[in-house]
């Protein structure tokens, strides 16, 4: 049943149980707040949906093939990881056994996952997956525009937590979730120009390419998220700098003058220049936000907050930590709030917070974890450290569920399809050259 959501646009291949899990991981990520925001308001069915998304990757690497490859052989630091996490269940800080088991799920889920992804890439075909990821993309995007020109109490722009307060900018709602839960648009929006590079890889018509670029800065805008918009201005600029020569990039804007402006005739036509209204308006939103946050001190407070902390902030554990998952909302709604928690303070910086749960030694093995990785993956180039850039620093070292599942989607997704390119470029160099071989036989 699973199989019609695969497409043809990177090969015909089985359709393996890990892409399955991975089909099954982009749903649930992807589709998860729509159900906790419009079908089902019962806290006990939103952790269920968010557990089953944290569990996929434990499950991928489980219930893989059978000619699947453990993660461990090929990543030794994975047992070095995973024993420290294990350590953490029974910390003697910890609450309970439940915060550090909850605490794996999250620490460990993306590291988990893409490790054994790339021990195991003959068994992804990632490009099949192209189809479902852009009907979801032009409905996130068409979902984006609606809510935030509707006012604040319309159905679509409701919370799956009534009691949660509406972000506004310029009087319209910040896009926070469409089909993601709260932040989850942001989050989705990581993934989102790793999806485009995608495209740019499988041969897509470029003005196809440069019209999802630009609504996926659009509706960045429209999140009101200064991460979210540079996340998606840093890795689609990496990506056009490394896929277009500054000398191809003007016959490329050459051939997108004519389709470029059917488009924007064909929208004048119909009356629709609304879109570019809303455009504009969410630009000077978001420009006015960072301007009145910069003025405020709060900007600039962001990027030197995890120095305050480490400078001035009480860790009781800093070594250690206090227990992983003690800081996780969901696991102190379930399981209560560490009094160490309590005396530490409010936390807000994802750094920080995993500094106080796991301390340096946590800090420093994903670090270590972030590099192996830069070097594993099969693109090169700007793109390689503009990805490695958002895992390590621009969204710490995945540390919210939703990043850590967009996160590990993207680059699973386009790595597989480069992966495959020069698979295929092998192969048929391979062939030419026994061909070559097999002619001099011949003459000889």
């Amino acid at each position: 049943m699973a199989g019609g959501f695969f497409s043809r646009g990177a090969g015909k291949g089985p359709n393996t149980n890990e892409m399955k899990w991975m089909l099954a991981l982009f749903l649930v990520t992807a589709l998860g707040g729509a159900v906790r925001k419009w079908v089902v308001s019962s806290g006990a069915v939103g952790n269920a949906i968010l557990g089953i998304q944290m569990i996929i990757p434990f499950l991928m690497a489980i219930r893989s093939s059978s000619n699947s490859i453990s993660p461990f052989q090929k990543f030794g630091i994975l047992y070095i990881y995973f024993f420290y996490m294990a350590l953490h269940v029974i910390h003697p800080m910890q609450l309970t056994l439940f915060h550090g088991i909850l605490g794996m799920l999250i620490h460990g889920g993306f590291w988990l996952g893409i490790f054994f992804y790339l021990t195991n890439r003959h068994l992804f075909d990632t490009g099949r997956l192209m189809r479902i990821m852009m009907i979801i993309a032009a409905v996130e995007i068409v979902l984006a525009f609606l809510q935030y020109q509707l006012p604040p109490g319309n159905f679509l722009n409701k919370y799956a937590r009534e009691e949660q307060s509406m972000a506004l900018v310029g009087g319209h709602v910040r896009v926070t979730g469409t089909f993601s839960y709260l932040s989850g648009y942001t989050a989705y929006l990581i993934f989102y120009p790793l999806m485009v590079w995608a495209m740019i890889r499988l041969k897509y018509p470029q003005w196809f390419v440069v019209i999802a670029l630009v609504l996926g800065v659009s509706v960045g805008f429209m999140t009101g998220s200064r991460s979210a918009a540079v996340i998606m201005i840093l890795l689609g600029g990496a990506m056009l700098i490394q896929e277009y020569p500054i000398s191809s990039l003007f016959k490329v804007a050459g051939r997108l003058i004519i389709p470029v402006g059917i488009g924007i005739a064909v929208l004048l036509v119909v009356n629709q220049q609304k879109i570019f209204n809303t455009v504009g308006l969410a630009y000077n939103n978001f420009m006015d936000r960072v301007e009145t946050n910069r003025k405020s001190g709060e900007q600039s407070s962001r990027f030197t907050s995890d120095w305050g902390y480490i400078q001035n902030a009480n860790f009781e554990s800093p070594l250690f930590g206090i227990g992983l998952g003690s800081t996780y909302q969901g696991a102190q709604a379930l399981f209560g709030t560490s009094p160490h928690v309590y005396a530490f303070g409010y936390v807000e910086t994802e750094f920080t917070r995993i500094l106080l749960e796991g301390g340096w030694i946590l800090i420093v093995l994903r670090y270590l974890m972030t590099f192996i990785l830069a070097f594993q993956l099969a693109f090169k180039g700007i793109m390689r450290w503009a990805v490695m850039f958002v895992v390590a620093v621009g969204q710490p070292i995945v540390f919210n569920p939703h990043n850590a599942a967009f996160l590990l989607l993207g680059i699973m997704l386009v790595d597989n399809i480069i992966w495959r390119e020069g698979l295929r470029k092998w192969e048929e160099g391979k062939r030419r050259f026994e061909e070559a071989g097999a002619e001099e036989e011949l003459v000889n």
